[in-house]
C-alpha cells in the first residue's frame, strides 16, 4: 500500500536525532514531520502533526520516554511507539510490553536496525490501516443508512401475505424486538394538494416531531409509505390517554409550522405484529372515513368499526325553504331554521353521517344568497367555504357558523349599498357638473349613462340632497350663468347657450325666477 506516514523523533541528543534521520531512506513510506529534544516539546508537537510514529529516548529531562509514552497512548492509543536507549535498561522491559511499545533500538543504533524495524512497522501500519478503514467506512455508511434500512424491512412487511416469526427476527439485527408488548400504529396523511416541496417539509418536520419530541417517553419506530407517515407504538402496555395526548400535540405542533392540513388514521391496539398488516388497513379504513361528520384530525378505527354509515342529503324543499329564510325571514325566523335542521340531525349522531353532498349544497345556497346582495362572501370567509364547512365535525358547529354568516352577508349588503348609492350619485353629481352645456341633458339620459333606473336615482336626490334631479340641473346652470354675467363679457344670449338653454328668453325667465332678477340687472347691480 503507498502509504506515507508520518514520524516524530524524540531524543535530547542532536547528534543521535540527526544520526537516525540520516538512516531512514526517503522512499520507505515515512515522513519525518518533527523533531523534539524532551518530552514537553515532544507534546506539543504530537498534539500539533497527530504522528503515527514516535521514536523517544527513555532517558530524558523533564519529562522521560515512559511517562510521555503513558501519556501518548491514553490521548493518541493509535499512535505507535518506540524506544530509544544507550543503556541495557532492563528495568524497563515490563513497562514496554505493557505500554505496547512496538520496537527497542539500542544505542548506537546502526542503519540495518532501523530498516528492519521500519519494514515491520510499515507491513504492520498497512495491515491495520486497511482493516481500519474499511471497518470505519462500513460503519459510517451502516449509521448513515440505518434509518433507511429500517425503513426498507417495515416497508417489505406491507408486501407480505403472512409475517412469519423469521421476517420479525431480522429487526433484532437493528435492535428491535418486535415479539414483546402491546403496539398501536396511525398514519399520517398529508394533503397531496398542496405544493410538493412543502409537503416534502412537512414530512421531514413530522419526522422530526415523532423523532425529538415523542421517542423519549414513548417505544417508536416509524417509516414512509406511498400512503402516508407511518408510526409504531410498542409499550409493554399502551396507555390510551397518553396516545391521545401524543396525537393531539402533534396535531397542534404542527399548526404552528404550516397550514396544509393532516388527518392521522389509528388502529386499534394488538399484541402480535404478525398482525401487522390487519392493522395498517385498520389505520387505512379510518382515513377513508374523514368525510365523515363528528370524525375530527385525528380519526380512531374503534369510533368507525361499530357504527353504520348515512349519506347526509337535502332535497329540494329544505334547499328552497332555507334559500327563502335566509333571503326574506327576520331574525327569529332564521334562528328558528336553524334550530329545526340541529334537531333533525341530531337523531343521526348514531350515525358516521358522510357531509360531502351536503356541505357543497349548503355552500351553494349561501354562494347565491351572498351573490343576490352583491357581497363577496370570500370578504367574510377566510378561504374556501366548502372547505371552512369541511373542517367542521359536528352539524351543531356548522350550523351555528352559517347562522352567523346569514347576518353577516345581510350587514355586509347594507353597508355595500350606501356605498355604492354614494358612489353612483358622486358619479352623477360630477357627470352633471362636466355636461351642464349640453342642452339634451335629461334625467333619462343620465340614468341611461350610469345605468340606473329614473326612480333609483329619482330617491337618492331626494334621500340624500333633499332635492330633485330638475332643481338641482337648474341650480348649477344658475351658478356658472352668474359666473359668466359677472366675469366675462359673452353676450347673454351667448351665455345662455353656454349653460344649456337653446331659448334666451326662457334662459332670462329661469334666471329671474332663481335670482330675483334679469340676466342684465344682475350684470349691471354693482353691489354683488
Amino acid at each position: 500500500m503507498n502509504k506515507n506516514y508520518t514520524m516524530i523523533i524524540v531524543d535530547d541528543e542532536e547528534e543521535v536525532r540527526n544520526r537516525i534521520v540520516s538512516k531512514i531512506p526517503t522512499d520507505l513510506g515515512f515522513e519525518i514531520v518533527g523533531l523534539a529534544a524532551n518530552g514537553y516539546d515532544a507534546l506539543e508537537l504530537i498534539e500539533r502533526t497527530r504522528p503515527n510514529v514516535v521514536i523517544t529516548d527513555i532517558r530524558m529531562p523533564f519529562i522521560d520516554g515512559i511517562q510521555l509514552s503513558k501519556i501518548i497512548r491514553r490521548e493518541y492509543p493509535k499512535t505507535k511507539i518506540a524506544f530509544i536507549s544507550g543503556y541495557d535498561e532492563f528495568s524497563y522491559a515490563k513497562e514496554a510490553i505493557e505500554l505496547d511499545v512496538v520496537s527497542y533500538l539500542s544505542k548506537p543504533i546502526t542503519e540495518k536496525e532501523v530498516l528492519n524495524f521500519l519494514t515491520k512497522l510499515k507491513s504492520k501500519l498497512d495491515e491495520e490501516f486497511q482493516t481500519l478503514f474499511n471497518q470505519e467506512r462500513l460503519d459510517r455508511m451502516y449509521h448513515a443508512n440505518l434509518p433507511a434500512l429500517i425503513e426498507n424491512q417495515f416497508n417489505s412487511l406491507l408486501h407480505l401475505t403472512v409475517i412469519s416469526e423469521s421476517d420479525l427476527n431480522r429487526f433484532k439485527v437493528f435492535n428491535i424486538d418486535l415479539s414483546v408488548g402491546q403496539f398501536l400504529l396511525g398514519i399520517i396523511e398529508i394533503d397531496h394538494d398542496a405544493e410538493f416541496y412543502k409537503i416534502e417539509q412537512l414530512r421531514i418536520f413530522l419526522l422530526n416531531i415523532l423523532k425529538e419530541k415523542f421517542s423519549d417517553y414513548l417505544d417508536m419506530h416509524y417509516f414512509n409509505t406511498g400512503y402516508g407517515l407511518v408510526f409504531i407504538i410498542n409499550n409493554e402496555i399502551i396507555d390510551t390517554d397518553e396516545v391521545e395526548s401524543f396525537l393531539y400535540e402533534i396535531v397542534l405542533t404542527k399548526k404552528e409550522f404550516s397550514d396544509i392540513k393532516i388527518k392521522i388514521g389509528v388502529s386499534d391496539i394488538f399484541s402480535d405484529f404478525r398482525l401487522f398488516v390487519t392493522y395498517i388497513n385498520q389505520a387505512k379504513k379510518a382515513l377513508s372515513y374523514s368525510n365523515y361528520l363528528n370524525m375530527g384530525t385525528v380519526i380512531y378505527y374503534k369510533d368507525i368499526s361499530s357504527k353504520k354509515s348515512m349519506h347526509l342529503q337535502l332535497s329540494r324543499d329544505e334547499i328552497n325553504e332555507i334559500s327563502h329564510v335566509i333571503k326574506f325571514g327576520s331574525e327569529k325566523e332564521i334562528h328558528a331554521l336553524f334550530e329545526n335542521l340541529i334537531r333533525n340531525n341530531s337523531m343521526k349522531q348514531e350515525y358516521l353521517l358522510n357531509k360531502q353532498y351536503y356541505i357543497v349544497n349548503l355552500a351553494h345556497i349561501f354562494i347565491e344568497f351572498a351573490n343576490s346582495l352583491h357581497v363577496e362572501i370570500q370578504s367574510l370567509v377566510e378561504g374556501d367555504i366548502v372547505e371552512k364547512l369541511s373542517e367542521y365535525h359536528n352539524l351543531s358547529d356548522m350550523f351555528t357558523f352559517l347562522e352567523k354568516l346569514v347576518f353577516e352577508i345581510r350587514e355586509a349588503n347594507i353597508l355595500t349599498s350606501v356605498t355604492r348609492a354614494n358612489d353612483i350619485l358622486e358619479e352623477a353629481l360630477s357627470y352633471l357638473t362636466s355636461n351642464y352645456a349640453d342642452a339634451q341633458l335629461s334625467m333619462e339620459s343620465l340614468c341611461e349613462v350610469l345605468g340606473v333606473s329614473i326612480s333609483y336615482l329619482s330617491t337618492m336626490f331626494k334621500k340624500v340632497l333633499d332635492t330633485t334631479f330638475g332643481k338641482y340641473l337648474i341650480g348649477l346652470r344658475m351658478e356658472k350663468a352668474k359666473e359668466l354675467l359677472r366675469y366675462s363679457h359673452l353676450k347673454i344670449y351667448e351665455i345662455a347657450t353656454s349653460v344649456g338653454y337653446n331659448d334666451v328668453y326662457y334662459f332670462s325667465y329661469s334666471f329671474k325666477k332663481h335670482t330675483g332678477m334679469s340676466p342684465k340687472e344682475y350684470r349691471n347691480d354693482k353691489q354683488i
